[in-house]
């Protein structure tokens, strides 16, 4: 076979053509996300993510599976505030972001405060792959990783959180960067943005104020 040698001016246009594909394709999928994020989410019309509006609705049901191989439901969330957040694990964009921002947050929290991240790719994050993830991430005991069959996880976050999600055929799982909080009724209370940092004081402190009602 013919070995193709390449001069060091082609190597750097290959070099460059090959991180514009990548720049590119992130890029794409940050406009998907943003899509999602803003046209999708059920959130109160006219409503921010830290406005003391009140209840949104009650978290849904659910019966799923933690990553210690426990089954886990809303009824053992009752008399607790919880924050929630949606990812994968083989996410190359914006789930490590969020997952990041979780483990800071962590740190911020109430004690008290339990974090629960609900897995968007079930068939692949199984309750081993989950707990290596978590333990990766530097996830206390107060941080549980649920997964659970795929129909079923996908209409607790379309039609029970009320989140965008959206798995396309042969491409990346696009989902919402949503943080929710719920209080100790089972209320959805707050949106915030995952990615970034700016609404942490907002959380912390919408988190204390429900850990006292």
């Amino acid at each position: 076979m013919q070995e193709v040698m390449f001069t060091k001016r082609q190597s750097a246009v290959i070099t460059v053509a090959a991180v514009g594909t990548v720049v590119f394709a992130v890029a794409v999928m940050v406009a998907q996300i943003k899509r999602i994020n803003e046209g999708q989410d059920q959130q109160p019309q006219g409503q921010t993510e830290a406005q003391d509006a009140g209840p949104y609705w009650k978290a849904p049901e659910f019966e799923l599976t933690n990553q210690d191989g426990k089954a886990m439901g809303l009824e053992d969330m009752k008399g607790k505030v919880w924050l929630a957040d949606f990812i994968y694990t083989t996410c190359p964009g914006q789930c490590p972001l969020i997952t990041a921002h979780v483990a800071r947050l962590q740190g911020k929290l109430p004690p008290a405060v339990r974090i629960v991240s609900f897995s968007t790719d079930p068939v692949t994050d199984t309750p081993a792959v989950l707990k290596a993830y978590g333990e990766k991430a530097g996830a206390s005991e107060r941080w549980t990783f649920l997964t659970g069959p795929k129909e079923r996880m996908y209409d607790l976050i379309k039609n029970g959180f009320k989140l965008a999600i959206d798995a396309p055929p042969g491409a990346q799982i696009i989902h919402s960067t949503k943080l929710m909080l719920v209080d100790k009724t089972g209320m959805v209370r707050g949106f915030y943005e995952g990615i970034t940092n700016d609404a942490d004081e907002t959380i912390v402190e919408d988190a204390g104020k429900l850990l006292k009602e």
